[in-house]
């Protein structure tokens, strides 16, 4: 049996784990009722628009025609960095709470093939959540509007949201390997995503009261939630040339930069999982 091998055995056990979860089954029903609803929401909207309403630039047709967009990205802004998180928290710590890592790590497999494993199963089970929502917001665009344009775009706004979504996977992996409490990785991680977007809210309004001064936005494009929330809609804005898109009127999206930082995080936080999982006690259990 080879590292592949060895490594598939741990994605299975992973997935296994995961899905005995419940919270992830209803936090994963909640960004599906979310998209649902808000394709019903915006049907009535349409077919019962409030005396006087009309949409400026785009006709009504071109916005209907679009309207995939939302149910793609619409989860992006809350429920999906949730469930990336909520799948990473308990994925190396949940191990040492049950003592089951000195168990899993006496089978012919190395530390290295184990971690893998773990990692990779946690983010394909992400990716299979992320293509749910993806493929349920493009369906039901179609259902509730018919012909949907650029809908050939779908497959790489899926990976740019998988990518995108590694950055709180990644860091709350580290935080379940660093820390070695489920609850504790959990809430680490909320309180970086819950902060970087108050943070982000504040140097906006500096930006805002001080008449434009650029630092406060390079600096705010350095929180996590930037980078996380914002490249896939910078990607929709670079592949659909669409005049004035309400839903991906991004004006002065940096594709690269944003794409760097979920890197950089990324990375940074694979490397000190990796570096305190080889060095550590393994065996030890938590109480």
């Amino acid at each position: 049996m080879g590292f592949l091998q060895r490594s598939a055995n741990i994605v299975t056990y992973e997935w296994r784990r995961a899905l005995a979860k419940k919270w992830l089954y209803a936090l994963v029903i909640l960004a599906l009722a979310l998209q649902v609803g808000l394709f019903v929401l915006f049907y009535y909207f349409f077919t019962n628009p409030p005396p006087g309403f009309t949409i400026t630039g785009p006709s009504l047709e071109e916005v209907k025609a679009m309207m995939w967009l939302v149910g793609v990205l619409g989860p992006q802004s809350l429920f999906i960095p949730l469930i990336a998180i909520m799948i990473a928290g308990g994925s190396m710590s949940e191990e040492y709470e049950h003592g089951t890592a000195d168990i899993l790590l006496s089978k012919p497999i190395t530390k290295i093939e184990y971690m893998t494993g773990k990692f990779l199963g946690g983010l394909s089970l992400l990716g299979f959540v992320i293509a749910l929502t993806t493929t349920l917001g493009a369906t039901l665009a179609y259902g509730f509007f018919g012909p949907q344009e650029s809908i050939q775009f779908v497959p790489i706004i899926y990976l740019v949201l998988l990518y995108s979504n590694m950055l709180f996977f990644s860091m709350t992996f580290m935080f379940s390997e660093v820390l070695r409490r489920t609850t504790l990785s959990i809430l680490a991680a909320i309180g970086i995503l819950v902060g970087s977007v108050f943070i982000g809210s504040i140097l906006s309004t500096m930006y805002v009261i001080s008449g434009g001064e650029q630092l406060y936005l390079e600096i705010s494009k350095w929180l996590p939630n930037w980078s996380v929330s914002n490249l896939p809609s910078f990607v929709a804005s670079e592949l659909i040339t669409a005049p004035e898109n309400p839903f991906v009127s991004v004006p002065g999206g940096d594709i690269q930069l944003a794409a760097a930082i979920i890197a950089v995080y990324t990375v940074a936080s694979i490397l000190i999982a990796a570096l305190k999982f080889v060095r550590s006690d393994v065996t030890k259990r938590t109480g």
